[in-house]
């Protein structure tokens, strides 16, 4: 099928195009009475295209694909031979052209698949000039078995399969012979596969030649001790293909290398011997590189990137040297971009410092040989999360093992051990861990110890990241911390998230879908008591241009309010109610909480634009999602508080990735939550949320009492009021790369 599809699509773009006048425009494509193949694998197959769902209902704006009559008759011929390789002899197809209107026609082929053919017997016979220890083990569970239907495709992966498994125990002179017998009458098939192992053969000897530098008259600069070393595979080894093969891939992740060869040398299985020869042939790449990226960004203003890289350093090892900043002109030195930042970004406290990352990472390409590349980061760095949190890092350290590279699940272990301190709005400390005490809160946001050990690994069928059509991906992502491995008591979690995406080609474009879900529990807070306290830095949030687009970055899901208007309410002479006055809601008034438990889901429908589908690509996507806080409010984790937000977007594709544009509809009001000013004096804060029954003891400013409020919950009455505009309910996103 793949290879009537790849003859098929070279033949399409000249065969159905629409240039003549009297040109008649297929409206409609069906297949009848087919069971064994569906209607999008029997389409791919074939030159007959309809035209694109978007011109078909639409008025027109998407590609026109006209009839050719010569390529009808052909594809008919394709479906047969197709049906009949895959074991339907008796079957029959007929096309048919129907008028469906002025210069327009519907394409029907009808399909006569009859009985199938069924193998009834599946043989293996080995050659007895060279006994296999149980031999019977490499022709377990192939994709072949008695009663399945007669196909020449999965019957010739059945035969590569049992070769690749002799190729990979020793057996490189292995030779699987195929024959088949059909009884066309009874629809029955025997095959048979004849299997001439050879020798069992150990690897003896492997030639490494010096590598061939980049330019012509330069000296080579790799050792080969240093290749051989990193090679995996060793003299004396029993003979594996797959082994050879991931040697090959692993010199070649280095980075080293343009051109990494390993191969079998041909004259050595001549001599009788059971050893065999391997030879290595290398040509060397470019081994310092240097590079340089600046950009721009909503949420980081300018933003820039320098990387100095060693493919060679102290032999085959990778060392990086990376620096990074962001948030350039938030903050003085750099306020002289000030004017390209947006306003929602110098307006939020937490981004009004520059950011910055300063590491040196060192990277192994194989330890002892294994499938295991390991390396160590040393770094030092000041990140802030929009609205959430300012984490500052004078210095930290990274060790991770990354297992399985090349194989269907590669897997990272990794440890982290960092020296900082993670700043945020006061409100938030108060109203989610019960810190309001501004000593107290100086405690918590002081420069302490933390440690935390990781597992993560990704298993998918996607060939293109950067624009996936096609496939799956799926993510884990475990993290602990403890004292055990060597945390503070105070700065314990667990956290776990996992992320699945799927994509299908639909019409010109692509279907994807994804779904994310997370969960991190803590330990008790020792300065408080407070239940459940996790790091905020560990925390999770939702909204944004990659999650849900109805929402902006992290705002989603619970929320704390800093009013900017206050209203008092005298009790006495010394006592009074604060409370804020919701008419006065300012956007920056939002402090997102982030949350325990995450739900994330999104539908994307993305399609070619029919005028420039090179380069443009609109969307049509559904977001969903909810962030709910249930370790301090307990509240309980239910799918009616999941919120729904539509959506269209257009994508431009530039060397750098599609730059994305994304509008959301989010028809939902703001969440309700607890609203805190803080006490001018001493810095505590104070509940100000609507209907609050906390009293409040004036303070004296002259003489440096503060005010002060009696104990108590602050309710989470504070909910700005609903606007119904609809320009209002709409959210902007601007961003780079797909969203998933």
């Amino acid at each position: 099928l793949s290879f009537l599809a790849a003859a098929a699509h070279g033949q399409r773009r000249g065969d159905i195009a629409c240039g003549d006048p009297g040109d008649r425009e297929v409206r409609q494509l069906r297949f009848i009475g087919n069971t064994a193949h569906t209607d999008f694998a029997l389409e791919r197959g074939i030159i007959t295209t309809p035209s694109t769902w978007w011109r078909r209902n639409f008025f027109g704006l998407g590609q026109k694909y006209c009839l050719d009559s010569l390529a009808v008759v052909d594809d008919s011929a394709r479906i047969d031979y197709l049906y009949k390789r895959t074991g339907y002899p008796d079957v029959r197809v007929r096309y048919a052209i129907r008028p469906a209107g002025a210069g327009r026609v519907v394409v029907d082929f009808h399909v006569e698949e009859g009985a199938p053919m069924l193998m009834d017997s599946v043989t293996v016979r080995w050659d007895p000039s060279f006994p296999v220890p149980d031999s019977a083990r490499y022709a377990r569970n192939l994709p072949i078995r008695v009663g399945d239907r007669f196909d020449i495709t999965v019957f010739e992966a059945a035969r590569d399969s049992l070769r690749r498994r002799l190729h990979d125990n020793g057996y490189p002179q292995a030779e699987v012979l195929r024959n088949y017998d059909t009884r066309e009458a009874e629809h029955r098939a025997s095959v048979t596969f004849d299997v001439l192992p050879g020798p069992r053969q150990w690897i003896g000897r492997i030639n490494i030649p010096a590598p061939i530098p980049p330019a012509a008259d330069g000296r080579p600069r790799i050792d080969t001790a240093r290749v051989r070393a990193n090679l995996g595979v060793r003299e004396g080894d029993l003979y594996n293909e797959s082994a050879l093969s991931s040697a090959r891939r692993g010199l070649f992740n280095t980075d080293a290398f343009r051109f990494v060869g390993i191969a079998l040398d041909s004259a050595s299985l001549d001599d009788g011997d059971s050893l065999v020869t391997i030879n290595v042939s290398l040509a060397e790449s470019q081994l310092i590189a240097v590079r340089g990226a600046i950009g721009w960004a909503n949420l980081d203003c300018l933003r820039a990137q320098l990387t100095y890289t060693n493919y060679n350093f102290l032999g085959l090892n990778r060392l990086d040297l990376n620096t990074r900043v962001s948030k350039v002109g938030t903050s003085e030195p750099t306020g002289w971009a000030r004017g390209i930042c947006t306003r929602e970004l110098l307006e939020d406290e937490v981004s009004d410092t520059l950011n910055y990352y300063a590491g040196v990472t060192f990277t192994r390409p194989a330890l002892f040989g294994l499938k295991v590349v390991p390396s160590v980061s040393v770094y030092g760095e000041r990140r802030s999360e929009f609205r959430a949190y300012l984490r500052d890092t004078p210095i930290g350290v990274i060790a991770s093992a990354l297992q399985g590279t090349g194989t269907a699940m590669p897997m990272t272990w990794s440890y982290q051990l960092e020296y900082g301190r993670t700043a945020a709005e006061p409100a938030f400390f108060c109203a989610v861990f019960n810190v309001c005490e501004s000593e107290v809160r100086q405690r918590l946001e002081r420069y302490t110890r933390s440690a935390v050990v990781g597992w993560a690994a990704t298993r998918g069928t996607v060939t293109n990241l950067s624009n996936p059509t096609t496939g799956w991906v799926a993510r884990l992502d475990l993290r602990h911390a403890s004292p055990v491995v060597g945390g503070q008591p105070d700065a314990s979690f667990n956290r776990a998230t996992v992320d699945v995406s799927w994509y299908r080609p639909v019409w010109s474009g692509a279907l994807a879908l994804r779904f994310r879900a997370g969960t991190v529990f803590g330990s008790q807070l020792a300065l408080t008591g407070a239940p459940s306290f996790i790091p905020v830095q560990e925390r999770l949030y939702a909204g944004g241009p990659n999650s849900v687009r109805g929402f902006r970055q992290n705002e989603m899901g619970p929320a704390i309010y800093v009013p900017l208007g206050v209203d008092s309410i005298a009790i006495d002479d010394t006592l009074q109610y604060w409370r804020a006055n919701i008419k006065r809601f300012d956007e920056r008034a939002i402090v997102p909480s982030g949350g325990d438990n995450l739900v994330v889901a999104n539908a994307e429908l993305r399609l070619r634009s029919p005028a420039y589908p090179e380069i443009l690509q609109y969307a049509l996507f559904v977001d969903a999602g909810q962030v709910w806080n249930s370790g301090r409010t307990g509240a309980s984790v239910t799918v009616r508080d999941v919120q729904i937000t539509p959506g269209i977007g257009l994508r431009v594709f530039t060397p750098v990735g599609p730059i994305r544009v994304d509008v959301g509809y989010n028809r939902y009001r703001r969440a309700a939550g607890p609203a805190y000013i803080s006490e001018g004096l001493s810095g505590n804060l104070i509940c100000v949320s609507p209907d609050n029954t906390l009293r409040v003891r004036l303070g004296n400013e002259a003489l440096g009492i503060p005010a002060t409020q009696e104990p108590g919950e602050c309710p989470a009455s504070y909910r700005p009021k609903y606007s119904g505009n609809f320009f209002r309910q709409l959210t902007f996103q601007f961003s780079i790369g797909q969203p998933f």
